[in-house]
Protein backbone atom coordinates (compact mmCIF):
# COMPACT_ATOMS: atom_id res chain seq x y z
CA UNK A 1 0.00 0.00 0.00
CA UNK A 2 1.28 3.50 -0.80
CA UNK A 3 -0.25 6.38 1.44
CA UNK A 4 0.05 10.02 0.44
CA UNK A 5 0.11 12.24 3.26
CA UNK A 6 1.06 16.00 3.21
CA UNK A 7 -0.21 15.87 7.02
CA UNK A 8 1.57 13.50 9.15
CA UNK A 9 3.06 13.45 12.36
CA UNK A 10 5.11 14.65 14.11
CA UNK A 11 2.56 17.33 14.26
CA UNK A 12 -0.50 16.46 16.33
CA UNK A 13 -3.93 16.63 16.27
CA UNK A 14 -6.74 16.87 13.45
CA UNK A 15 -5.76 15.02 10.18
CA UNK A 16 -2.51 13.98 11.31
CA UNK A 17 -3.57 11.93 14.20
CA UNK A 18 -6.15 10.40 11.85
CA UNK A 19 -3.37 9.38 9.52
CA UNK A 20 -0.76 8.42 12.18
CA UNK A 21 -3.68 5.99 13.34
CA UNK A 22 -5.03 4.67 10.37
CA UNK A 23 -1.24 4.06 8.63
CA UNK A 24 0.04 2.08 11.83
CA UNK A 25 -2.78 0.34 11.68
CA UNK A 26 -3.12 -0.66 8.54
CA UNK A 27 0.73 -1.62 8.52
CA UNK A 28 -0.35 -4.42 10.70
CA UNK A 29 -1.44 -6.22 7.49
CA UNK A 30 -0.68 -4.28 4.49
CA UNK A 31 3.06 -3.80 3.33
CA UNK A 32 2.70 0.15 3.85
CA UNK A 33 5.07 3.31 2.34
CA UNK A 34 3.68 6.45 3.55
CA UNK A 35 5.52 9.73 1.11
CA UNK A 36 4.73 13.07 3.10
CA UNK A 37 6.46 16.25 3.23
CA UNK A 38 9.72 17.08 4.69
CA UNK A 39 9.70 17.85 8.62
CA UNK A 40 12.57 18.74 10.88
CA UNK A 41 11.40 16.79 14.02
CA UNK A 42 10.00 13.70 11.79
CA UNK A 43 13.80 11.96 11.94
CA UNK A 44 12.56 10.13 15.40
CA UNK A 45 9.28 9.28 14.35
CA UNK A 46 10.17 8.12 11.09
CA UNK A 47 12.84 5.26 12.19
CA UNK A 48 10.03 4.56 15.06
CA UNK A 49 7.45 4.16 12.31
CA UNK A 50 6.06 0.26 11.98
CA UNK A 51 6.23 1.58 7.98
CA UNK A 52 8.48 2.65 5.55
CA UNK A 53 8.19 7.25 5.38
CA UNK A 54 9.72 8.62 2.09
CA UNK A 55 9.92 12.01 2.93
CA UNK A 56 10.38 15.43 0.34
CA UNK A 57 12.78 17.46 0.78
CA UNK A 58 10.67 20.77 1.18
CA UNK A 59 7.95 21.24 3.90
CA UNK A 60 4.78 21.37 3.02
CA UNK A 61 4.36 25.13 4.75
CA UNK A 62 7.32 26.05 3.69
CA UNK A 63 6.54 25.98 -0.33
CA UNK A 64 3.60 23.15 -1.32
CA UNK A 65 4.37 23.44 -4.73
CA UNK A 66 7.97 22.24 -3.80
CA UNK A 67 6.81 19.44 -1.80
CA UNK A 68 3.82 18.43 -4.24
CA UNK A 69 6.23 18.14 -7.04
CA UNK A 70 8.54 15.94 -5.10
CA UNK A 71 5.32 13.37 -4.00
CA UNK A 72 4.72 13.13 -7.24
CA UNK A 73 7.90 12.39 -8.01
CA UNK A 74 8.76 9.87 -5.14
CA UNK A 75 5.01 7.73 -5.69
CA UNK A 76 5.47 7.61 -9.74
CA UNK A 77 8.94 5.58 -8.85
CA UNK A 78 6.94 2.90 -6.25
CA UNK A 79 5.28 -0.10 -6.58
CA UNK A 80 2.08 -0.83 -5.63
CA UNK A 81 -1.30 -2.58 -5.14
CA UNK A 82 -3.62 0.10 -3.94
CA UNK A 83 -2.46 4.07 -3.65
CA UNK A 84 -4.01 5.75 -0.89
CA UNK A 85 -3.90 9.74 -1.23
CA UNK A 86 -4.82 11.01 3.30
CA UNK A 87 -5.76 14.44 1.97
CA UNK A 88 -7.88 15.98 -1.16
CA UNK A 89 -3.93 18.00 -1.76
CA UNK A 90 -2.30 14.53 -2.28
CA UNK A 91 -5.11 13.51 -5.27
CA UNK A 92 -2.62 14.94 -8.07
CA UNK A 93 0.55 12.63 -6.56
CA UNK A 94 -2.36 9.81 -6.65
CA UNK A 95 -2.87 10.28 -10.41
CA UNK A 96 1.20 9.75 -11.45
CA UNK A 97 1.40 6.60 -9.19
CA UNK A 98 1.38 2.89 -10.94
CA UNK A 99 -0.77 2.88 -14.20
CA UNK A 100 -3.81 0.32 -13.24
CA UNK A 101 -3.72 0.41 -9.65
CA UNK A 102 -6.57 1.60 -7.62
CA UNK A 103 -6.26 4.59 -6.36
CA UNK A 104 -8.65 5.82 -3.18
CA UNK A 105 -8.82 8.99 -0.89
CA UNK A 106 -9.56 9.96 2.58
CA UNK A 107 -11.96 13.48 2.66
CA UNK A 108 -11.90 14.91 6.07
CA UNK A 109 -14.20 17.78 6.18
CA UNK A 110 -13.96 21.38 5.43
CA UNK A 111 -11.10 20.57 2.44
CA UNK A 112 -13.67 19.56 0.26
CA UNK A 113 -15.13 23.80 0.46
CA UNK A 114 -12.19 25.51 0.09
CA UNK A 115 -11.25 26.83 -3.22
CA UNK A 116 -8.41 25.26 -4.44
CA UNK A 117 -8.96 22.10 -2.72
CA UNK A 118 -12.61 21.75 -3.96
CA UNK A 119 -11.55 22.19 -7.75
CA UNK A 120 -9.03 19.05 -7.31
CA UNK A 121 -11.52 16.96 -5.84
CA UNK A 122 -13.68 18.36 -9.49
CA UNK A 123 -10.82 17.53 -11.21
CA UNK A 124 -9.17 14.43 -9.76
CA UNK A 125 -12.57 12.97 -8.02
CA UNK A 126 -14.42 10.98 -10.33
CA UNK A 127 -11.49 9.43 -11.44
CA UNK A 128 -10.53 7.69 -7.89
CA UNK A 129 -11.91 4.14 -7.47
CA UNK A 130 -13.41 4.74 -3.83
CA UNK A 131 -13.61 8.12 -1.46
CA UNK A 132 -13.83 7.43 2.17
CA UNK A 133 -16.09 10.34 3.45
CA UNK A 134 -15.37 11.17 7.16
CA UNK A 135 -19.42 11.43 7.80
CA UNK A 136 -22.59 11.39 5.43
CA UNK A 137 -22.62 14.97 5.06
CA UNK A 138 -19.03 15.43 3.56
CA UNK A 139 -20.05 12.49 1.48
CA UNK A 140 -22.78 14.39 0.37
CA UNK A 141 -20.39 17.37 -0.43
CA UNK A 142 -17.94 14.72 -2.17
CA UNK A 143 -20.82 14.03 -4.31
CA UNK A 144 -21.99 17.10 -5.28
CA UNK A 145 -18.15 17.57 -6.96
CA UNK A 146 -18.88 15.26 -9.81
CA UNK A 147 -17.89 11.83 -7.85
CA UNK A 148 -20.37 9.29 -8.43
CA UNK A 149 -21.92 7.75 -5.44
CA UNK A 150 -21.20 4.61 -5.81
CA UNK A 151 -17.49 5.14 -5.03
CA UNK A 152 -18.11 6.68 -1.69
CA UNK A 153 -18.65 5.10 1.27
CA UNK A 154 -19.03 7.05 4.69
CA UNK A 155 -15.79 6.07 6.65
CA UNK A 156 -15.94 7.41 10.26
CA UNK A 157 -12.65 7.83 12.59
CA UNK A 158 -12.01 6.51 15.90
CA UNK A 159 -10.64 8.06 19.16
CA UNK A 160 -8.26 7.01 21.56
CA UNK A 161 -9.61 5.84 24.87
CA UNK A 162 -8.38 7.79 27.53
CA UNK A 163 -7.75 6.37 31.13
CA UNK A 164 -8.07 9.29 33.73
CA UNK A 165 -5.05 9.67 35.59
CA UNK A 166 -4.40 8.66 39.68
CA UNK A 167 -3.54 12.44 40.33
CA UNK A 168 -6.76 14.04 38.69
CA UNK A 169 -7.23 15.84 41.65
CA UNK A 170 -4.31 17.54 42.21
CA UNK A 171 -4.23 18.24 38.25
CA UNK A 172 -7.73 20.29 38.30
CA UNK A 173 -6.44 21.86 41.17
CA UNK A 174 -3.84 23.39 39.54
CA UNK A 175 -6.47 24.60 37.02
CA UNK A 176 -8.15 26.26 39.38
CA UNK A 177 -11.16 24.28 39.59
CA UNK A 178 -11.25 22.62 43.04
CA UNK A 179 -12.34 24.59 45.80
CA UNK A 180 -9.40 25.18 48.48
CA UNK A 181 -11.96 24.82 51.27
CA UNK A 182 -14.16 22.05 50.37
CA UNK A 183 -11.79 20.03 48.12
CA UNK A 184 -15.01 19.54 45.48
CA UNK A 185 -14.40 19.92 41.93
CA UNK A 186 -15.92 22.85 40.46
CA UNK A 187 -18.79 22.26 37.77
CA UNK A 188 -17.57 23.00 34.35
CA UNK A 189 -18.37 22.46 30.92
CA UNK A 190 -15.19 21.57 28.60
CA UNK A 191 -14.26 22.51 24.87
CA UNK A 192 -10.51 20.79 23.82
CA UNK A 193 -9.62 22.51 20.09
CA UNK A 194 -6.73 24.45 18.57
CA UNK A 195 -7.98 27.80 18.92
CA UNK A 196 -7.29 28.54 15.32
CA UNK A 197 -11.01 27.70 13.48
CA UNK A 198 -13.65 30.30 14.69
CA UNK A 199 -16.21 27.86 13.74
CA UNK A 200 -15.59 25.77 16.48
CA UNK A 201 -18.09 27.89 19.03
CA UNK A 202 -16.18 28.61 21.90
CA UNK A 203 -17.86 32.65 21.39
CA UNK A 204 -21.67 31.27 21.62
CA UNK A 205 -20.58 29.06 24.80
CA UNK A 206 -19.12 32.38 26.42
CA UNK A 207 -22.23 34.46 25.43
CA UNK A 208 -24.81 31.84 26.50
CA UNK A 209 -22.55 32.04 30.06
CA UNK A 210 -24.32 35.54 31.63
CA UNK A 211 -27.16 33.49 32.20
CA UNK A 212 -25.68 30.22 33.66
CA UNK A 213 -24.28 31.53 35.72
CA UNK A 214 -26.97 33.75 37.40
CA UNK A 215 -28.60 29.81 37.60
CA UNK A 216 -25.48 28.80 39.06
CA UNK A 217 -22.59 30.90 40.18
CA UNK A 218 -19.87 28.11 40.56
CA UNK A 219 -20.19 27.04 37.07
CA UNK A 220 -16.76 27.31 35.15
CA UNK A 221 -16.17 27.11 31.31
CA UNK A 222 -12.45 25.48 30.28
CA UNK A 223 -11.06 26.26 27.19
CA UNK A 224 -8.17 23.67 26.40
CA UNK A 225 -6.17 24.25 22.99
CA UNK A 226 -3.61 26.89 21.76
CA UNK A 227 -4.20 29.34 18.82
CA UNK A 228 -4.51 32.91 17.66
CA UNK A 229 -7.99 32.99 18.65
CA UNK A 230 -6.87 32.96 22.29
CA UNK A 231 -6.69 36.60 22.79
CA UNK A 232 -10.02 37.53 21.18
CA UNK A 233 -12.13 34.65 23.20
CA UNK A 234 -10.62 35.97 26.56
CA UNK A 235 -11.25 39.91 25.37
CA UNK A 236 -14.74 38.31 25.03
CA UNK A 237 -15.37 36.55 28.34
CA UNK A 238 -14.30 39.83 29.93
CA UNK A 239 -16.74 42.01 28.07
CA UNK A 240 -19.83 40.16 28.44
CA UNK A 241 -18.59 40.03 32.39
CA UNK A 242 -17.80 36.16 32.56
CA UNK A 243 -13.73 36.48 32.34
CA UNK A 244 -13.58 34.62 36.31
CA UNK A 245 -15.62 32.12 34.63
CA UNK A 246 -13.59 31.16 31.74
CA UNK A 247 -10.55 28.83 32.22
CA UNK A 248 -8.05 28.84 29.64
CA UNK A 249 -6.05 25.77 29.74
CA UNK A 250 -3.51 26.24 26.92
CA UNK A 251 -1.87 23.57 25.52
CA UNK A 252 -2.18 20.43 27.64
CA UNK A 253 -0.47 16.97 27.83
CA UNK A 254 -2.71 13.98 27.70
CA UNK A 255 -2.72 13.46 31.55
CA UNK A 256 -4.34 17.06 32.07
CA UNK A 257 -6.80 16.43 28.40
CA UNK A 258 -7.69 12.66 30.34
CA UNK A 259 -8.46 14.47 33.53
CA UNK A 260 -10.40 17.50 32.51
CA UNK A 261 -12.58 14.77 30.15
CA UNK A 262 -13.26 12.76 33.20
CA UNK A 263 -14.62 15.42 35.30
CA UNK A 264 -16.45 17.72 33.13
CA UNK A 265 -20.05 18.03 33.00
CA UNK A 266 -20.50 18.06 29.37
CA UNK A 267 -18.22 18.14 26.40
CA UNK A 268 -19.06 21.53 24.44
CA UNK A 269 -18.49 22.09 20.81
CA UNK A 270 -20.87 24.06 19.19
CA UNK A 271 -19.63 24.38 15.91
CA UNK A 272 -21.18 25.91 12.97
CA UNK A 273 -21.04 25.91 9.50
CA UNK A 274 -19.29 28.55 7.21
CA UNK A 275 -19.11 29.17 3.46
CA UNK A 276 -17.04 32.12 4.31
CA UNK A 277 -14.34 31.62 5.24
CA UNK A 278 -15.29 27.38 4.32
CA UNK A 279 -15.20 25.51 7.68
CA UNK A 280 -17.63 23.31 8.81
CA UNK A 281 -17.22 20.49 11.48
CA UNK A 282 -16.62 17.16 9.28
CA UNK A 283 -17.05 14.69 11.74
CA UNK A 284 -15.66 15.56 15.28
CA UNK A 285 -13.22 13.30 17.13
CA UNK A 286 -13.21 15.45 20.22
CA UNK A 287 -17.33 14.10 20.53
CA UNK A 288 -15.37 10.46 20.71
CA UNK A 289 -12.65 11.20 23.16
CA UNK A 290 -15.44 12.64 25.13
CA UNK A 291 -17.72 9.67 24.93
CA UNK A 292 -14.73 7.45 25.73
CA UNK A 293 -14.24 9.29 29.27
CA UNK A 294 -18.41 8.42 29.50
CA UNK A 295 -19.21 12.20 29.30
CA UNK A 296 -22.02 13.59 27.47
CA UNK A 297 -21.63 16.33 24.76
CA UNK A 298 -23.34 19.63 24.05
CA UNK A 299 -22.91 19.86 19.87
CA UNK A 300 -23.48 22.19 17.89
CA UNK A 301 -25.82 20.99 15.23
CA UNK A 302 -23.93 21.23 11.78
CA UNK A 303 -22.07 19.42 8.98
CA UNK A 304 -21.56 15.93 10.53
CA UNK A 305 -21.38 16.67 13.93
CA UNK A 306 -24.86 14.14 14.02
CA UNK A 307 -22.88 11.09 13.57
CA UNK A 308 -20.67 11.79 16.44
CA UNK A 309 -23.37 12.66 18.22
CA UNK A 310 -26.74 11.15 18.43
CA UNK A 311 -29.31 13.61 19.87
CA UNK A 312 -31.20 12.36 22.52
CA UNK A 313 -28.90 9.03 22.79
CA UNK A 314 -25.34 10.68 23.37
CA UNK A 315 -25.40 13.87 24.05
CA UNK A 316 -27.82 17.19 22.82
CA UNK A 317 -28.19 18.71 19.42
CA UNK A 318 -28.32 22.54 19.19
CA UNK A 319 -28.71 25.58 17.23
CA UNK A 320 -24.63 26.53 17.40
CA UNK A 321 -26.29 30.09 16.70
CA UNK A 322 -28.97 30.15 19.19
CA UNK A 323 -28.00 31.46 22.39
CA UNK A 324 -31.78 30.64 23.90
CA UNK A 325 -30.87 26.87 22.53
CA UNK A 326 -27.81 26.79 23.80
CA UNK A 327 -28.72 27.66 27.44
CA UNK A 328 -31.18 25.06 27.26
CA UNK A 329 -29.23 22.28 26.62
CA UNK A 330 -26.85 23.37 29.01
CA UNK A 331 -29.65 23.79 31.65
CA UNK A 332 -30.81 20.58 30.90
CA UNK A 333 -27.38 18.94 31.57
CA UNK A 334 -26.65 20.77 34.89
CA UNK A 335 -30.31 20.38 36.61
CA UNK A 336 -30.65 16.71 35.24
CA UNK A 337 -27.29 15.01 36.59
CA UNK A 338 -29.03 11.56 36.24
CA UNK A 339 -30.14 12.11 32.60
CA UNK A 340 -26.61 13.57 31.85
CA UNK A 341 -25.14 10.33 33.40
CA UNK A 342 -27.15 8.04 30.83
CA UNK A 343 -26.54 10.36 28.21
CA UNK A 344 -22.42 9.96 28.60
CA UNK A 345 -23.06 6.00 29.65
CA UNK A 346 -24.78 5.30 26.49
CA UNK A 347 -22.24 7.49 24.50
CA UNK A 348 -19.24 5.40 25.87
CA UNK A 349 -21.12 2.84 25.18
CA UNK A 350 -21.44 3.41 21.41
CA UNK A 351 -18.01 4.93 20.97
CA UNK A 352 -16.42 1.66 22.59
CA UNK A 353 -18.09 -0.65 20.32
CA UNK A 354 -17.90 1.36 16.76
CA UNK A 355 -15.41 4.15 17.42
CA UNK A 356 -12.27 3.24 18.51
CA UNK A 357 -9.09 3.84 16.33
CA UNK A 358 -9.09 -0.13 16.15
CA UNK A 359 -12.88 0.25 14.60
CA UNK A 360 -11.89 2.64 12.17
CA UNK A 361 -9.04 0.90 11.15
CA UNK A 362 -11.06 -2.30 10.17
CA UNK A 363 -13.80 0.00 8.62
CA UNK A 364 -10.74 1.70 6.11
CA UNK A 365 -9.55 -1.93 5.85
CA UNK A 366 -12.61 -3.32 5.05
CA UNK A 367 -13.30 -0.63 2.00
CA UNK A 368 -9.99 -1.47 0.88
CA UNK A 369 -9.91 -4.52 0.14
CA UNK A 370 -13.54 -4.24 -1.52
CA UNK A 371 -11.79 -2.40 -4.21
CA UNK A 372 -9.51 -4.92 -4.73
CA UNK A 373 -11.20 -7.81 -4.94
Amino acid sequence: MLVLAPAFPPAVGGIETVMHELAHGLAQRWSTTVIAPHHPSASRYDRAAAFRVLRTRSGWNASRLAALTEMLRLAAGQPTDIVLAGHVNALPAAMVSARGTPRAALVHGSEIWAPRTRLLMRTLGPRLDLVMAVSRFTAREVARCGVPSGRIAVTANGAAIAIAPADSDAILGRLGLVDPVTATVAPFFLTVSRLVEAHKGQDMFIRALPRLLARRPGLRYVIAGQGELKASLRRLADQVGVGHAVLMADLVDEATKSALLHACQAFVMLSRQSRRPALFEGFGIAFLEAALAGRPSLAGNSGGVPDAVVHEETGLLVDPLSLPDIRRGALRLLDHPGYARALGDRARARAMNDYTWKAAVDRVERRLEGVLR
